[in-house]
């Protein structure tokens, strides 16, 4: 049986590749650090050494140079296995120290398990350490002076070990602390923590100390950084704002380790800095646009959940009322076909103003979406209600002046009170939303109470929830597929995204806004999310048998769905089942699916990302967007909401919006795409900020299977 020795001090790294190579029929011998796996091999041998390269005491290139400087130990072919040094600079500094190979992490076991084999039929030669213990002679004295003169090489050739192990160790850590990833400019203190050398960053930083800058943190909190200095302790990415010295607020990132003489003494601290002032600025800019709408400054559908929440609760421990408005502009539609969508958006802020005007102070006004308007009205009665209600009808009659045109719009609301129609938040604003609905059958410009008898609408979602269960059985819905093309080269398809359509056979054609959102209420999602993943995976396997050359697809999966625990089993019995290359697939998701805060849905996350799918952020800037989320969970791609595209050609609010999405895509590496695209003009407006990859009715509507493949790529004969 072949032996290996194993050094690497992450516990977890060792213990796998312990089990690896240990299930591939090797003897393994493991070590923390480089030390600890000379003193191994001078006593025992191997045919094989795998050693990381950052490791405490003696790091992976000395214990390296010392093998191969050990006569009994340099045949030994050597394997770096690392994460930290993967340039080609690093491999050739390896091999020119004796290493046969470096590995880079992380590797799919079964190829690490091919290289190392590979290595060890074609090098390796059992190397059978010499009997180190000295041969007794019976002259006493010759016996000591063979002795003596032993031990005097043995402990000269130790120093100076030790010696060239430390200065290399120094070297290298001055090296691994200044080039830390993304770095700007480095810095030093002394071990009175005042910042003495600056390369590069702002000048006003050497007349500052640490415990300056750690009472200006601004990404976590002062004590936590001020306990790390004071127990000489490394930190890293803390952010601080500080004034430069043209006193301009800036916020820089600073990361740094203490350093210690050879006496164990601190003498200061090392560390690299970087400016994020743009990136915090932007970053602060998109959490605002995540929790507002763009249109009116209203808190979003996604704030407005959480304010919702927090006033029920607030309410409970108080036992006092939560009313919740639901309004929405009469013939708002109307409004938009005749007079243009700018003449649109312009009642929908004239509109929003004028229910403010109304309002009380703490009152929460936001806005959901087209027309619709809702409001949180904490520790009001439903008499507090009926008054304000009538009075925001009442300044609906006066007109609104609108590019010099008088126009007439109406609203209608509806109303729900905590806790006398439910507890549950969610299902206020369902009952808010039924009695809005109610005085719209009511002839408009009118509010309602939600009342008991409304539930009859709630029995229509009953029935068609009943109705897509029938779909399902009875094979009415189907796939359309909408190409995604990058315009940049002469507009190749690089995707495509799954559209979802219903044609009930009675109403004809049902828009998926109107079935979605039911389904969405019920489990009824998840049997269609998993129709759709298996429609799909065959379709693809359809065309790949047929010769095609098939690209991404898109499937859009709702945010109940990833609550699934079944969920992550359904996805890899489809791939597995029509033997899918996992790259062909994206999963879109809605940002408010990234916040769920849910083991399941994390598990499921992750889950996508192991099997090697990417995940897309469908409606990006709608939501709830943040940086955070962005990284936490590896997103690929962002779409934007159609909602920016529509006006980028005319509107600069919406150009500059697009502008900053795509500096924070560039920023994070995120593949970006427009969808909605319908116009020349707007081709060419996101081709100057940089959108290439594009979507929308200007190149293709939905098409079926059997139209996609003329844009395919044909077979070749």
């Amino acid at each position: 049986m072949k032996k290996i020795l194993l050094a690497d001090d992450n516990q977890n790294s060792r213990k796998l590749l312990e089990a690896v190579l240990v299930s591939g029929g090797y003897k393994v011998f493991t070590f923390e650090n480089g030390l600890k796996a000379l003193a191994f091999l001078e006593q025992n041998s191997v045919d094989l050494i795998i050693s990381d390269i950052l490791m405490p005491e003696m790091d992976g290139y000395s214990l390296c140079r010392a093998v191969k400087q050990i006569n009994e130990l340099d045949k030994i072919p050597f394997v770096f296995y690392t994460d930290t040094y993967t340039s080609t600079k690093d491999e050739h500094f390896a091999k020119s120290l004796g290493a046969s190979l470096l590995l880079i992490k992380p590797m799919l076991m079964p190829d690490f398990l091919t290289q190392i084999g590979a290595l060890i039929q074609s090098e390796v030669q059992t190397i059978q350490p010499k009997n180190r213990r000295l041969n007794r002679t019976k002259s006493p004295i010759l016996a000591k002076l063979h002795t003596d003169l032993g031990r005097d090489k043995f402990d000269k050739k130790q120093y100076d070990l030790v010696q060239e192990r430390e200065k290399l160790l120094e070297s290298e850590a001055r090296f691994r602390d200044f080039a830390e990833a993304a770095a700007d400019w480095f810095w030093e203190s002394n071990s009175e923590l005042n910042i003495q050398l600056l390369t590069g960053g702002p000048k006003a930083l050497t007349s500052s100390s640490l415990i300056n800058l750690a009472e200006s943190c601004f990404n976590q909190t002062t004590n936590e950084f001020l306990k790390l200095l004071e127990s000489r302790q490394r930190f890293a990415n803390y952010v601080i704002e500080f004034l430069d010295e043209n006193q301009n607020h800036i916020y820089l990132r600073i990361s740094g380790k203490p350093v210690f003489n050879q006496s164990s003494v601190f003498v200061g601290y090392r560390g690299v800095g970087t400016d994020v002032t743009e990136t915090i600025l932007l970053n602060r800019r998109i959490e605002h646009l995540a929790a507002h709408d763009e249109l009116t400054g209203l808190p979003n559908r996604s704030l407005f959940r959480q304010r919702l929440e927090y006033a029920v609760a607030k309410a409970e421990r108080s036992n006092k009322q939560v009313l919740v408005l639901f309004f929405d502009l009469d013939h708002f539609k109307m409004v938009n076909d005749m007079l243009g969508h700018e003449a649109g958006d312009q009642l929908l802020k004239l509109a929003s103003m004028r229910i403010k005007d109304n309002v009380r102070a703490t009152d929460i006004l936001c806005r959901l979406g087209g027309d619709e308007f809702v409001m949180v009205m904490e520790g009001a009665s439903p008499h507090d209600g009926h008054r304000l209600v009538r009075d925001i009808i009442a300044s609906f009659v006066k007109p609104f002046e609108i590019s010099s045109q008088l126009v007439y719009s109406t609203v209608s609301i509806g109303v729900s009170v905590y806790p006398n129609d439910t507890f549950d938040p969610q299902t206020l604003v369902l009952y808010a939303d039924l009695a809005m609905y109610r005085a719209k059958q009511n002839g408009r410009n009118n509010f309602e109470f939600y009342t008991s008898d409304l539930n009859f609408i709630a029995h229509q979602w009953v029935d068609m929830e009943e109705s897509l269960r029938q779909a399902l059985r009875d094979n009415q819905l189907s796939i359309l597929y909408q190409p995604q093309l990058n315009h940049l080269d002469t507009n190749k398809m690089i995707g495509m995204e799954a559209l979802l359509r219903w044609r009930h056979p009675e109403r004809g054609f049902i828009p998926p806004t109107e079935f979605i959102k039911i389904a969405e209420q019920s489990s009824i999602i998840n049997q269609i999310g998993d129709w759709v993943l298996d429609t799909v995976c065959r379709q693809i396997r359809e065309w790949a048998d047929k010769g095609f050359k098939v690209p991404r697809v898109s499937v859009n999966i709702s945010a109940r769905h990833l609550r699934s625990d079944l969920f992550s089993k359904a996805l890899i019995t489809f791939i597995e089942k029509y033997r899918i290359d996992p790259r062909l697939l994206c999963i879109e998701i809605r940002e408010h699916a990234l916040i769920e805060d849910d083991n399941i849905v994390k598990k499921n996350l992750r889950f996508i990302k192991d099997v090697g799918l990417k995940i897309s952020l469908d409606d990006f800037g709608m939501g709830h967007s943040s940086i955070f989320y962005l990284k936490r969970w590896a997103i690929d791609e962002l779409k934007i909401d159609r909602t920016f595209i529509e006006g980028i050609a005319s509107n600069e609010d919406d150009s500059n919006v697009v502008k900053a999405i795509a500096a924070l895509g560039q920023i994070l590496g995120l593949n970006l795409i427009a969808e909605g695209v319908e116009t020349k003009e707007q081709v060419e407006k996101l081709a100057e900020i940089g959108y290439y990859n594009l979507q929308g009715f200007y190149f293709a509507a939905g098409l079926t299977s059997k139209e996609l493949e003329f844009w395919l790529k044909k077979p070749k004969k």
